[in-house]
C-alpha cells in the first residue's frame, strides 16, 4: 500500500473511467463498527467529482478471511486521484485505521473493465 492511507499504488492519472476495488480483513465481531467508520469514510467521497457509484460487499460466510469488499466506479483515475486528496476523506480513513478497537488491514487496487456482459450478451 501506498505511504498515504489506504490509497493504491497505482491510480493511473488518465481520464478513462476506473473501478476501485478495496478488500477488507475485517474480524467477524467488528463488522458493524467497520461499516459505520466506512460511512463516514463514504461521506466523505460521494460528493467528489467523478465519483460514479459505491458499493460495500459483506461475505455471507462469518469466517471469510476477506469479510468486505468496496468496489467504488470513478469517471477517471485522475477524479479518484483527487478524491484521495480530500482531506475530510483522509482524516476519516485515520480515524478508522487507528481505531484500537477495530482491527481492518485493506487492499486497495485499481481496475478498468476488460469485459461487460448484460442479460442476452453473449461472451
Amino acid at each position: 500500500m501506498n505511504e498515504r492511507i489506504n490509497r493504491p499504488p497505482e491510480v493511473p492519472m488518465e481520464t478513462q473511467p476506473v473501478t476501485l476495488v478495496n478488500v477488507f480483513r475485517v474480524p467477524a465481531g467488528e463488522s458493524e463498527q467497520f461499516l459505520q467508520r466506512w460511512k463516514d469514510n463514504a461521506r466523505a467521497m460521494v460528493g467528489q467529482p467523478g465519483f460514479i457509484r459505491l458499493r460495500m460487499l459483506r461475505s455471507l460466510v462469518d469466517h471469510a478471511e476477506m469479510r468486505f469488499i468496496n468496489v467504488a466506479e470513478w469517471a477517471s483515475g485522475s477524479d479518484l486521484d483527487r478524491g484521495y486528496e480530500n482531506p475530510d476523506w483522509q482524516e476519516s480513513v485515520q480515524h478508522m485505521l487507528g481505531d484500537p478497537d477495530l482491527h481492518v488491514t485493506a487492499q486497495p487496487r485499481v481496475y478498468e473493465v476488460a469485459l461487460e456482459l448484460h442479460p442476452g450478451d453473449s461472451p
